[in-house]
């Protein structure tokens, strides 16, 4: 658990990133995960890449009940994905992916799921590299 403090300011960093894609995100106090909960639960499987002593990059897969109209009972879901942009472009975010979508096979999941805001381009570029495809839009309406 050494690890929170640097994890929940990288999750800010998350968080910052992605302001510019929803303006309903809090502008103080924002928080996306559970972090402690992800380390400690054996349905998911956290990793941290780090340079110099400096944490750069994380990611979490979580094992999840797959919607029942779906063919497959369980599925992963990749999040917390974020690799500082002094790190960007050096496969890091792809090596973090294989290792996750590695462990998630092990554990007999074979399908994966991730969420990107459609107008983040970098990410979705680096989705795709990875070998994601869109699968469905989630639309919004603010009134």
């Amino acid at each position: 658990m050494d690890d929170l403090e640097p994890l929940r300011s990288l999750e800010q960093k998350v968080i910052d990133s992605e302001r510019p894609y929803n303006d309903s995100i809090k502008a103080l106090g924002a928080q996306y995960y559970d972090i402690e909960q992800l380390i400690l639960s054996d349905n998911s499987y956290m990793l941290l890449a780090e340079v110099d002593d400096a944490l750069v990059a994380t990611g979490y897969a979580k094992i999840r009940q797959s919607k029942p109209s779906l063919s497959h009972r369980l599925d992963s879901y990749l999040g917390f994905m974020y690799v500082d942009p002094s790190c960007r472009g050096q496969g890091v975010n792809k090596q973090i992916i294989d290792r996750l979508i590695h462990w998630s096979r092990e554990q007999g999941v074979s399908d994966f799921y991730l969420d990107v805001y459609s107008a983040n381009a970098p990410a979705l570029k680096a989705y795709l590299k990875a070998g994601f495809a869109p699968s469905m839009t989630e639309m919004k309406l603010s009134l």
